[in-house]
């Protein structure tokens, strides 16, 4: 038999306020981790906390256990869950890891770079509990020399944590650790600058402002997929769920929660909005930006839904670039931009033949509509793009790249910078991909062309 118990009674002065109650994805931490436990095999589930704490009266299927008389810390809350259990084995999840999900493949208690993490743990509740009573009794609160002794006595094992796992066990000790989470750090990508004078550089490191696709969910039922940002999820599906007229208010919302019925790699990119009148009108939604009905959304799985419609153009043989040609691009893209120069805010989208000659150029206050603009004018007008520069004016996300692909334009250049998923796409597809194009250099998404790697000038 099985327990698990939440350790939620922590006082943290670097945090500044009780950690518990800090909102994560739409809810109070101790929340979202309570969520977590129950959705494992477990037959009791126990909320360690001070009596002081502002929990609700009643946690459904939860016991709340407060700390007994003057705090000790972590190790008495163990002894208190611990003494009051009757299961074989204890699951302990601090309030403060919300990245870590539950793995009860790994019995006993995980390391990283040799010291314990004590509250993420599989623990024997009967060999543990007269070694926290003798270590408390002795006033040694310390949790760290508390497992070493246990180890030493063979009452548990130490399983280390890989590289690639250390930040799903990431402790939020301050506000910013939150915000640092909660915020999607850059992508990388490797690319080679050309600069007038010095022509092309060795292949480099660079960062990409992160995109990923998003679904929400309604009470279950797939209502959108959304590109996006990672971080801030809740905040974006609540004011989407406004904006179309779901909700009319925040508190209609009776929770937000990342799915936890998709797979490892989709995790994080499938939202579920439960509403408190239950039943939703879905029929006047407006902003399907993509549909599915899938069990969650991920870069790849997005990038291969685009090829099921549009091949990729020539994987092995990227479209060869003049840089000088690339250059000139933008000077012949604003002298032609009438309607910016009149109002200064719109977008802008044009092709180019492989000479730099100006074929068309839309404008539109949607980057998307200005693209849209000119590969409709291209099919209406039977244009063959297959040796065409595309040029917009702003950044490069993974919906632009997707219509240049739709429309078989080799290569992609944008005045601003390309987003994750259109790097990947276009290294997928065999799109020669160039961002921010200026003056006096670019830089080019697709090192292994010719005469370009190793830094060879032009």
């Amino acid at each position: 038999m099985l327990d698990a118990a939440l350790i939620a009674g922590g006082r943290s002065r670097r945090f500044g306020s009780d950690k518990a109650f800090a909102t994560y994805e739409g809810a109070p931490l101790y929340a979202h981790q309570l969520r977590k436990l129950a959705r494992l095999d477990v037959a009791q589930i126990y909320l360690s906390t001070h009596a002081d704490q502002p929990y609700p009266e009643h946690i459904e299927g939860v016991t709340r256990l407060n700390d007994p008389g003057e705090s000790i810390g972590p190790i008495g809350a163990l002894h208190q869950v611990f003494s009051t259990s009757q299961a074989e084995q204890i699951y302990v999840l601090a309030v403060d890891m919300p990245l870590l999900e539950p793995d009860l493949a790994l019995p006993g208690v995980p390391s990283i770079n040799g010291r314990w993490e004590p509250l993420a743990a599989v623990y024997p509740r009967a060999a543990m509990l007269p070694l926290l009573e003798s270590q408390i009794a002795a006033g040694e609160y310390s949790l760290q020399r508390l497992l070493d002794l246990a180890k030493q006595q063979g009452i548990l094992s130490r399983h280390t944590v890989s590289r690639t796992q250390e930040r799903s066990y990431a402790n939020l000790n301050t506000i910013q650790d939150l915000a640092d989470i909660t915020d999607e750090g850059p992508g990388t990508t490797t690319l080679v600058r050309y600069r007038l004078g010095s022509g092309y550089s060795e292949p480099a490191p660079d960062h990409l402002a992160v995109e990923e696709p998003l679904e929400i969910r309604v009470n279950g039922t797939s209502i959108a997929v959304m590109m996006r940002t990672p971080g801030h999820d809740a905040e974006l599906a609540t004011g989407f769920l406004y904006t179309e007229g779901q909700i009319r208010s925040a508190s209609e919302i009776l929770d937000i929660e990342h799915c936890p019925d998709v797979d490892p790699e989709q995790r994080g990119n499938t939202l579920n909005v439960r509403l408190t009148a239950g039943d939703a009108d879905l029929s006047s939604l407006t902003r399907h930006v993509f549909t599915s009905s899938s069990c969650g959304v991920c870069g790849k799985a997005t990038i291969d839904s685009v090829f099921q419609d549009f091949p990729a153009i020539q994987c092995d043989a990227p479209a060869p670039i003049d840089p000088e040609i690339i250059l000139s691009l933008p000077a012949k893209l604003r002298a032609q931009q009438e309607t910016f120069d009149k109002t200064g805010g719109l977008h802008a989208s044009a092709l180019f033949d492989q000479t730099g000659e100006l074929l068309l150029l839309r404008e539109d206050v949607g980057r998307h509509n200005a693209l849209d603009k000119v590969i409709g004018h291209a099919l209406r007008e039977q244009l063959d793009l297959q040796s065409a520069i595309l040029l917009v004016s702003g950044r490069i996300s993974f919906e632009l790249m997707q219509k240049a692909l739709a429309a078989r334009v080799p290569v992609v250049a944008g005045i601003s910078a390309p987003s994750s998923l259109a790097v990947d796409l276009a290294h997928r597809a065999g799109v020669t991909l160039v961002g921010f194009l200026r003056e006096r250099g670019f830089n080019l998404y697709r090192p292994e062309i010719e005469g370009v790697a190793g830094g060879e000038n032009s």
